[in-house]
């Protein structure tokens, strides 16, 4: 049994070290060909702040203090998903099965309950033994996503010619990082698109959508040293964006790229704008950091659109994971275990 569970309210530079031994022994274990972010990158990920949420951190290690596990909970503080906190919890291969997931998360779920949250969500590689560990402490799946891969060197010809095929009524525009003011107002409207996106059973709330969130959201991406780009269809009635798609690359330009946000206004469905900003993504990531070699992303099991478009690009599947969720009010916090 660990020796010394302790919450990290001000983490060192060792304790950034120790996360990230964790974090990468856990990736090559149970994810293996997975690219492993840099301790570099874990931290600026561990000390992001966010003006919509607040985060605990603890550092589980063993008496010889070896760090052995970790978990982060994020407890929203949005008005519309106040309710909620996610965990992420991680055991090193070495020591699982030993009662440490369980002294952790039991900790963890204490923290969400006392911070006066309704559900604790959590999301875990299908098919595995975290599923059990899940379902044994009250966890119900609520949501199933397919996480898929596209090799950039593997684009079908006909979606790198795609973004020179008109649209009528729509053109093209693209940016890094925050928004342009002249699009910020139309911008931030254009996220309400993700208002209709599956989300199965889980207990996600609402997010509100303003200029000040959206400028956030890219300030803190920039905070953790990557790079974000944008594609946007505008209207070309009222230049407003009818429709977008994101892009988060490493801070270099090389590796894997993670696909963010796409969406498109329900006014403007229907004309296959959602193909056209990606396939315009992909030529413009092509053009630009040449050295990129893949992009991830994944796609809830019924929202059988995206998924169509997705593998329309050449995107193929990585693997299957699964959206758990606790019930707190129902649930209360768990006794210890040993």
């Amino acid at each position: 049994m660990p020796a010394n569970l302790s919450p990290l309210t001000a983490p060192t530079a060792d304790d950034f070290r120790a996360w990230h031994r964790v974090r990468a022994a856990a990736l090559a274990h149970d994810r293996p060909g997975d690219p492993v972010p840099s301790a570099a990158a874990v931290e600026a990920e561990l000390t992001a702040t966010s003006a919509r949420s607040r985060t605990q951190l603890w550092l589980v290690r063993n008496s010889r203090d070896e760090a052995v596990a970790t978990a982060s909970l994020r407890v929203f503080t949005d008005p519309g998903r106040s309710h909620l906190a996610e965990v992420r919890l991680t055991v090193h291969p070495a020591y699982r099965r030993m009662g440490t997931g369980s002294r952790l998360l039991s900790t963890v779920t204490e923290a969400a309950v006392g911070a006066g949250c309704r559900s604790l969500v959590t999301e875990v590689v299908a098919g595995t033994p975290d599923e059990g560990f899940l379902a044994t402490r009250d966890f119900l799946p609520v949501l199933r996503l397919t996480w898929l891969r596209l090799a950039l060197d593997e684009v079908p010809e006909r979606i790198r010619k795609l973004p020179q095929v008109p649209h009528p009524g729509y053109r093209l525009t693209s940016w890094p990082g925050v928004v342009p003011d002249e699009l910020a107002e139309s911008f931030a409207l254009a996220r309400q698109g993700m208002d209709d996106m599956p989300v199965g059973e889980m207990d996600f709330g609402e997010v509100r959508w303003d200029v000040d969130r959206v400028r956030e959201i890219a300030e803190a991406i920039a905070r953790r040293g990557e790079l974000l780009l944008t594609v946007a269809a505008l209207s070309e009635a009222d230049g407003s964006v009818a429709g977008y798609t994101e892009l988060v690359l490493p801070g270099e330009g090389v590796g894997r790229a993670q696909q963010y946000d796409t969406a498109v206004l329900p006014a403007h469905r229907g004309h296959g704008l959602g193909l056209w900003v990606k396939a315009e993504m992909l030529r413009l990531v092509g053009s630009v950091y040449p050295r990129l070699a893949e992009i991830q992303t994944d796609n809830a099991d019924d929202n059988r659109h995206m998924l169509a478009v997705n593998t329309s690009l050449g995107f193929r599947p990585l693997r299957r994971t699964v959206e758990y969720q606790l019930d707190l009010g129902r649930h209360g916090a768990p006794p210890r275990s040993a």
